[in-house]
C-alpha cells in the first residue's frame, strides 16, 4: 500500500497554474537560452536609411549656404545703392559716374572723371589686378564706411579671401578685390550729346534711322536722380565676373531695334547664384530674377573654366535680354527701342 501511494504520487498529473521546482513559470519571456541578434538584410536596411538621411541633410545644408551667400551678395548691392544715395545729397544730387577710372570725358572740358565709383588709374598690380587702392580712390569708399568688403561677393569664387589692404606694384591680393559693376547707363550724359552708355558708347545710337524720329539726335542725361523716371525700376548695381583681370567700366546690354544686332550683351552677369542674376536698382531695393535658362549660361560662358565671355548673342525671342534692356532705363530705353 505504501508503494502503490508514493507511485500514484510520483505520476499525478500536474494542475494549470501549478509550478513544478526548476521548470519555467508560464508567462515568462525567457524561453530560451539566447536572444535572436539583427540580420544581415536588417543591417543593411539600416544602413542605408542612415546614408539616406545623411545625403538629404547635406543636400539641405548646401541649399542654404547657397541660399545664405546669395543674400548676403544682395545685401551688399543695396549698400552700394544706398551709398549713391548719400553720396548723391552730398554733392548736389550728382549720382557717381559707373565708370572704373577718372580718365577725361570727351567734351567734357575736364582733365579727369570726379565721381568715378572706384578709380584703377595707378591701382594695378602686375597683370592688371585691382588692388584696394582702387576702392579708395572712388567716390564711394567713405559711404561704404571706408571698408572692402562690401564690394566683395560670398558667391564669387574668384573673390579675395584676404582683407589686409593691398596697392600696387607688389602688395598683390589673393584675388579679385570687386564683384559688382554699376549700371552704364545711369550717372552718365553731362558732357557729351553722343556718347551715351558709360559716356563712351554711342548708343542708344542718336541718329540711327532704326529709332522713332522723336529719339534722333536727342541727349538723355542721369546724371541726378530726378533725371531717372523710374528709380524702383532702374538698375543700380549687378553681380560680375568681367573677362577681363576686373570688372572694367559700367555694366550694359546694347539696346537696339531687332532690326539691329538684337540680343546682344555686351557684359555678361555673373552666373554664381545658378539660373539667377543678383541686382539692386536705384531706389536701393534688391532683387534676384530667375532669367537664366541653360542654352543661355551655354552661350554666356562656353568653358565652364573661364568667365563669361564679352559680346554674348542672345537669339530667338531673347527673353533675359530684354529684361535686362527693360532695367537699364525704363521711361527713356523704351521698348520700341529695344
Amino acid at each position: 500500500m505504501q508503494v502503490s501511494d508514493r507511485a500514484a504520487r510520483r505520476t499525478r498529473p500536474t494542475h494549470p497554474g501549478s509550478h513544478q521546482p526548476g521548470s519555467p513559470r508560464a508567462g515568462s519571456a525567457h524561453t530560451g537560452s539566447s536572444r535572436a541578434g539583427f540580420t544581415l538584410v536588417e543591417l543593411l536596411l539600416v544602413v542605408t536609411i542612415v546614408v539616406i538621411v545623411l545625403a538629404l541633410v547635406l543636400v539641405s545644408a548646401r541649399a542654404l549656404q547657397t541660399q545664405a551667400r546669395a543674400t548676403a551678395c544682395l545685401s551688399n548691392q543695396r549698400q552700394l545703392a544706398l551709398a549713391n544715395q548719400s553720396y548723391a545729397t552730398d554733392n548736389n544730387g550728382r549720382l557717381v559716374s559707373p565708370r572704373t577710372d577718372n580718365a577725361a570725358i570727351v567734351g567734357s572740358g575736364l582733365p579727369t572723371l570726379p565721381n568715378c565709383w572706384v578709380n584703377t588709374n595707378g591701382a594695378l598690380c602686375s597683370g592688371d589686378r585691382e588692388t584696394d587702392k582702387s576702392l579708395e580712390q572712388g567716390a564711394l569708399w567713405t559711404y561704404l564706411g571706408a571698408t572692402s568688403k562690401a564690394y566683395v561677393s560670398p558667391q564669387d569664387p574668384t573673390a579675395r579671401r584676404d582683407f589686409s589692404y593691398t596697392s600696387p606694384p607688389t602688395n598683390c591680393p589673393d584675388g579679385r578685390v570687386r564683384s559688382y559693376s554699376f549700371n552704364a547707363f545711369v550717372g552718365v550724359g553731362a558732357y557729351s550729346p553722343t556718347l551715351r552708355c558709360d559716356d563712351f558708347w554711342q548708343f542708344p545710337d542718336p541718329n540711327s534711322t532704326d529709332y522713332p524720329e522723336i529719339y534722333r539726335g536727342s541727349q538723355f542725361k542721369t546724371v541726378t536722380m530726378s533725371q531717372i523716371p523710374q528709380p524702383s525700376g532702374t538698375m543700380a548695381t549687378i553681380s560680375e565676373e568681367d573677362a577681363y583681370n576686373f570688372n572694367l567700366q559700367g555694366w550694359c546690354v546694347r539696346v537696339r531695334p531687332p532690326t539691329g544686332l538684337a540680343g546682344d550683351w555686351i557684359d555678361t552677369p555673373a552666373l554664381w547664384n545658378p539660373g539667377r542674376v543678383n541686382i539692386s536698382y536705384m531706389d536701393g531695393s534688391i532683387a534676384a530674377p530667375n532669367i537664366i535658362y541653360k542654352e543661355l549660361e551655354q552661350i554666356m560662358q562656353p568653358n565652364p573654366n573661364a568667365p563669361p565671355i564679352h559680346f554674348a548673342v542672345e537669339g530667338g525671342a531673347r527673353p533675359a535680354h530684354r529684361f535686362m534692356s527693360g532695367i537699364m532705363l525704363p521711361g527713356i530705353v523704351r521698348p520700341e527701342i529695344q
